[in-house]
């Protein structure tokens, strides 16, 4: 497809920061949100990371369709 991102790299990442630590990571082939930073997995439960993963499926989605068209304009 005309979305190859190259060699070893996911078609879709999501990754959160603040103040430049990374929070967390989404990507198309784990598909599921995930906490990098030790104070995220340890304050947030299950449920948190569920809406995390479903955002971030419906953003993929979104991308999926709409990033050829933004290619052309």
């Amino acid at each position: 497809s005309g979305l190859d991102p190259g060699a070893g790299l996911p078609e879709f990442m999501a990754v959160g920061y603040v103040d430049e630590q990374q929070l967390d990571w989404f990507d198309s082939e784990r598909r599921q949100s995930e906490p990098r930073a030790e104070w995220m997995a340890q304050n947030e439960g299950p449920q948190y990371w569920e809406r995390q993963t479903q955002k971030r499926q419906g953003w993929k989605a979104w991308f999926h369709v709409n990033l050829p068209t933004l290619r052309q304009r």
